[in-house]
């Protein structure tokens, strides 16, 4: 680790509001890279350079204080990280006076600059994550070899570990920052939250502004069931703190050809939520049935799927609409069908009837009703 100006000044400003001395920290080359008396600075400080080659403290008394070039009377400490001499520490001033005193600063200092170390550790391996979470949602592109070999040697992930991807959506976050509080923040935080929430998390970062991945260990939540209950916790726990948020889960995989699978099924969950917003905000790929199937179809083919009936079922009213609907919850079963929409059977029967009449197509035979779903489905999605 090597003393900075920049590592070294935000200490010696939070120093300056607390102690009346002037205090210097000097580099592994004697220059003094922050001082509390800015004439000092970048200044070769010799009695810094003695304590570097003697390894050991030196007392400059004010007869001394010009036998040392750039130095004053006082007391020069050395700087340890990890067992290793990185800078020295200087406080001017009565030897006798400071004697005590030098020494609660040198360890305010080697503490302050290992926090700063670890930070910036902790930093650099967020930037790492984020750089490989980017790379393996990126919608176009996917070298498998390269972000296998990434997450192993950088991160080290263990990649066959079974997972499943959890997206967190949530809905304007830049709501939640103010100046005071950068949007950094606000997701730094949100991170926090979740993470305190999860228990066990195989990786996770944003990877938008707006969504969070998450790799859930499938250790934790081996069934679909106990997914989509952690799911809906994280969701309630977070409404609760006042932020609007969806969430989505594929299946599990192992590798990370498996992880994007299980990220893909759950960022096509997401958009099927914003087409049928009648199903829960916190879903599992699973629960979407033949509607994930329909959506992996490209458009142009739905669109001629959807032509070769004139586009039909689009004059359906909303009544006759929400009555076929029904009619598929109830797996064609007339009379649960007509009891859900509290009507008697043979007006049940009239409306189907009047479907069929508009649409060619008879939901009381499989066939026609498979067709007549599908074409719902389609069209739900063009919206």
């Amino acid at each position: 680790m090597q003393i900075t100006e920049e590592l070294a000044y935000p200490i010696i400003s939070k120093l300056k509001t607390i102690v009346h001395y002037n205090i210097n920290i000097m580099n592994a080359s004697g220059v003094i890279v922050a001082s509390t008396d800015p004439s000092r600075m970048n200044q070769v400080h010799e009695g810094a350079l003695y304590v570097l080659e003697q390894k050991s403290p030196l007392i400059i008394s004010e007869q001394e204080s010009g036998r040392y070039h750039g130095s004053k009377e006082g007391i020069n400490l050395p700087i340890e990280f990890l067992g290793e001499m990185i800078g020295v520490v200087g406080v001017t001033g009565s030897p006798q006076e400071l004697e005590q005193f030098v020494k609660i600063v040198k360890v305010t200092v080697e503490v302050m600059l290992q926090q700063v170390h670890f930070h910036n550790q902790l930093q650099h391996q967020k930037t790492l994550m984020d750089n490989w979470l980017l790379d393996l949602v990126h919608p176009h592109y996917f070298d498998e070899q390269k972000n296998e070999s990434f997450a192993h040697h950088y991160l080290h992930l263990e990649t066959n570990e079974k997972v499943q991807i959890m997206l967190v959506q949530f809905d304007d976050l830049s709501a939640h920052s103010s100046p005071s509080l950068p949007l950094s923040m606000v997701k730094e935080e949100l991170m926090r939250r979740i993470m305190l929430q999860l228990p066990k998390v195989h990786f996770q970062s944003f990877v938008t502004e707006s969504s969070c991945v998450l790799g859930i260990s499938s250790s934790i939540c081996p069934t679909k069931g106990e997914s989509i209950q952690l799911a809906n916790r994280l969701q309630r726990h977070l409404q609760e703190k006042h932020f609007s948020v969806k969430t989505a889960v594929g299946n599990i995989y192992s590798g990370v050809n498996g992880y994007r699978k299980s990220y893909m099924e759950a960022h096509n969950s997401l958009e099927l939520q914003e087409s049928f917003p009648q199903f829960p905000d916190y879903i599992h790929i699973q629960d979407w049935g033949i509607m994930d199937l329909i959506k992996q179809v490209p458009i142009e083919i739905r669109k001629d799927f959807m032509n070769r009936y004139d586009d039909r079922t689009f004059h359906l009213s909303t009544t006759l609409r929400e009555t076929l609907q029904r009619l598929f919850d109830c797996q064609l079963n007339m009379k649960e069908t007509a009891s859900s929409l509290h009507i008697h059977r043979n007006t049940l029967l009239y409306r189907l009837e009047s479907i069929e009449e508009l649409t060619g197509l008879n939901p009381r035979q499989f066939d026609d009703a498979i067709l007549l779903r599908f074409l719902l489905i389609i069209q739900e999605m063009s919206m």
